[in-house]
């Protein structure tokens, strides 16, 4: 049983002076028993008898999009509706959630992010000198970057009647918020690639380039990854770590065809594993951890060359998100009834640790 909660468009107006979604607000307001299946969106979706899936086998029926429009209550769950599809289908399929390291959300459309700056910490370090009791420890500072992170919009406009709209399935609805989502997240992958490659405007527009043969393996056949090249590559990472890499069909192949081998180098892979020897090695400094191998068909190549995206996910990029953007639009829409649904997520990018993202150009 929901609670009883007077549902208005101030609500979505507290949510973002919170920082959240409406859905946390209405979980703050109405607290889900632990045991519940439900949500207390989703409680307040049943208290309003808005059915969201056809469940054909139940004999249950998605009800039309103009149940959200029953009452002025109900209408104020419709923008969650589209919002909680986008959020759901921003993650669900997509290769995106492998690429941040955090996510920092803001209340405008300008964001200045903010960096590591241990250049003096680094220069002492180098040196190889020991503090004294009395001195001062080499200092790491925090700063803003100089220019703001761009925010962009990304999702589709759907161009139909208001009664179109209204007289559609949820579910069906529901089918495209989920697919513009996905695309959505292709589109931010795609920002994300740029930006480790050229920088996002604040003095880090490149991340390093390494070439497979000319670099690392002298040795190499031409335009063919060797397990030398690969493993040097790792090791370019130190003290960070490569945990993903990102490659198109060509760069995934020959990542494939390092780490499965089917001649007498598996030989190494037996070795580091204490397979054909009686005495382990161990490398407890992580020097080759898992990594994450991830598909992307936009991977362009470089200078005619395949090129592999090489990152420490864990201090590569940082995501940018304006709170309540993703439920404007969608309000929009209902007190206006526009023909246009607008579904999207106003987010940027920024570079956390430049150092943490590397190229590998297979030359």
């Amino acid at each position: 049983m929901s609670k009883n909660i007077l549902l208005t468009r101030e609500l979505y107006s507290q949510a973002n002076e919170k920082g959240i979604s409406f859905s946390q607000l209405l979980e703050q307001m109405d607290p889900t028993n632990e045991g519940s299946k439900l949500t207390a969106y989703e409680r307040q979706l049943k208290e309003h008898q808005i059915v969201t899936q056809s469940i054909p086998e139940k004999g249950f029926v998605a009800s039309k999009v103009e149940a959200f429009y029953r009452t002025d209550e109900s209408k104020v769950l419709f923008p969650e509706f589209i919002a909680g599809g986008l959020r759901e289908s921003l993650v669900a399929s997509s290769i995106l959630p492998y690429l941040i390291a955090t996510t920092t959300p803001i209340d405008g459309n300008s964001y200045r992010s903010i960096y590591c700056d241990d250049s003096d910490a680094n220069k002492k370090a180098s040196k190889r000198v020991r503090v004294t009791e009395a001195a001062d420890l080499p200092k790491s500072r925090l700063r803003t970057r100089e220019n703001s992170t761009k925010i962009y919009k990304y999702g589709r406009a759907i161009e139909a009647s208001y009664e179109v709209i209204r007289r559609m399935r949820i579910d069906l609805l529901g089918t495209h918020v989920r697919r513009i989502g996905e695309q959505a997240a292709q589109d931010e992958v795609d920002e994300v690639l740029t930006i480790i490659k050229d920088g996002d405007g604040n003095a880090n527009t490149a991340a390093t380039m390494l070439k497979s043969k000319t670099d690392l393996d002298p040795s190499a056949t031409a335009g063919t990854l060797s397990k030398e090249a690969w493993l040097r590559f790792l090791l370019r990472f130190y003290p960070y770590q490569c945990n993903t890499v990102v490659a198109s069909e060509d760069g995934l192949l020959q990542v494939l065809e390092i780490l499965y081998p089917n001649d007498a180098t598996q030989m190494m892979d037996f070795l580091l594993k204490g397979m054909a020897i009686t005495a382990n090695v161990e490398l407890p400094q992580q020097l080759w951890t898992n990594v994450t191998l991830l598909y992307n068909p936009n991977v362009a190549k470089i200078d005619g060359k395949v090129a592999l995206y090489g990152m420490d996910r864990r201090y590569a990029i940082e995501k940018i998100m304006e709170t309540g953007s993703d439920i404007q639009e969608a309000d929009k829409f209902i007190t206006n009834q526009t023909q246009i649904l607008t579904i999207s997520e106003n987010a940027g990018f920024a570079k956390m640790f430049n150092e943490a993202n590397k190229i590998l150009q297979v030359d």
